[in-house]
């Protein structure tokens, strides 16, 4: 069996980009499902016009003018395409001890075990330990 073919939308598909379903709209506003239609019936929220998609599409702007009036989004200027956003210098998130490669911490490995962590390299120390002190325990007599 084959899969039929997919019939095209009548939204033109940037034009899909900007609009939101409902579960897409209450999860960006941060919202229970109920909530939302109760927003909707109170706001008025037009759906898009009657298109192939099976679920009802909402502007996008529409969304966030909502979230903005109800205070669930902040309100911020849209930003210009033609003046991209200076990237931001990333602060490097604080590093356990414990996941750093031993590699890098500088514990001789042996060949093949060059990705195991600092904890799993004591762990795999203390089995070592335990086991050769088990070895070498005293006869009862």
């Amino acid at each position: 069996m084959s899969k039929d073919k997919r019939t095209p939308t009548s939204v033109p598909h940037d034009g899909i980009q900007r609009t939101l379903n409902v579960t897409q709209s209450y999860k960006l506003l941060g919202i229970e499902r109920t909530h939302f239609f109760n927003l909707r019936n109170k706001h008025n929220l037009e759906r898009l016009p009657k298109s192939t998609l099976k679920r009802p599409r909402y502007r996008l702007e529409d969304i966030k003018r909502i979230g903005v009036l109800e205070g669930y989004l902040q309100d911020q200027p849209e930003q210009s395409a033609a003046a991209p956003a200076e990237p931001v210098k990333a602060e490097a998130p604080p590093i356990d001890p414990k996941k750093v490669r031993a590699v890098d911490a500088g514990f001789k490995v042996m060949p093949g075990f060059e990705n195991i962590t600092v904890e799993e390299w004591h762990e795999a120390n203390r089995d070592a330990v335990r086991r050769k002190q088990s070895a070498h325990l005293p006869d009862l007599e």
